[in-house]
């Protein structure tokens, strides 16, 4: 199991520094399809995309941190908190610089529970309060949630047609990447309420 999802989560994160790259010239992109994606000047949707997903990375990077804080988290949740720290502060990183480089500066984080699948402060204390013994499962379910949120997002944006070729890159990496850890999560959380029966 921890193979296989290292494997997997590597492939996203690789498949996304593909897409970033080709997004910015260093690698060209295939002739394909979709002629409404253009690498252009981001539209106000995009803009908006790029800026809930900065503050939505922001809230899952400070739960999986908070939930390593708390010690003796089971291996193979500890490596999928982990890899969303990690993986969602590039993120973080990159969409940032994509904005300050249309001369767009990111506003800061948006409020818990704001929008876009964003988890209230009620939610949050609940994985801020739990002791180290049910953080786990806590952090799993409230973490399954979240990352529904973002691929609510992504699809809508991505129905929407046209846009940028970064931010629709980054919507269908979103998709992809997140549905698979939605999976791992669910796996690890039914074994994980399983043990506690």
């Amino acid at each position: 199991m921890n193979r296989r999802l290292a494997a997997v989560l590597s492939l996203a994160v690789t498949g996304l520094t593909v897409l970033l790259l080709r997004d910015t010239g260093v690698v060209r992109p295939e002739a394909g399809p979709v002629a409404s994606v253009r690498a252009g000047a981001p539209t106000a949707v995009d803009e908006h995309y790029a800026r809930m997903m900065v503050a939505h990375h922001e809230q899952a990077v400070a739960m999986s941190r908070t939930l390593i804080a708390k010690g003796r988290v089971p291996e193979r949740i500890r490596l999928i908190a982990e890899f969303i720290e990690r993986d969602q502060q590039r993120e973080i990183d990159v969409t940032n610089a994509w904005l300050l480089a249309w001369g767009r500066p990111p506003i800061g984080a948006a409020p818990a529970g704001a929008d876009h699948g964003m988890l209230t402060r009620e939610q949050l204390g609940e994985l801020d309060r739990a002791g180290a013994r049910a953080a786990p499962a806590v952090f799993l379910r409230l973490m399954i949630e979240h990352h529904r949120g973002a691929i609510t997002m992504s699809r809508s944006l991505l129905d929407a047609g046209g846009g940028n070729a970064y931010i629709h890159s980054m919507a269908k990496h979103v998709i992809n990447e997140q549905t698979t850890e939605n999976d791992a999560m669910t796996a690890l959380l039914k074994e994980s309420q399983a043990e506690a029966m």
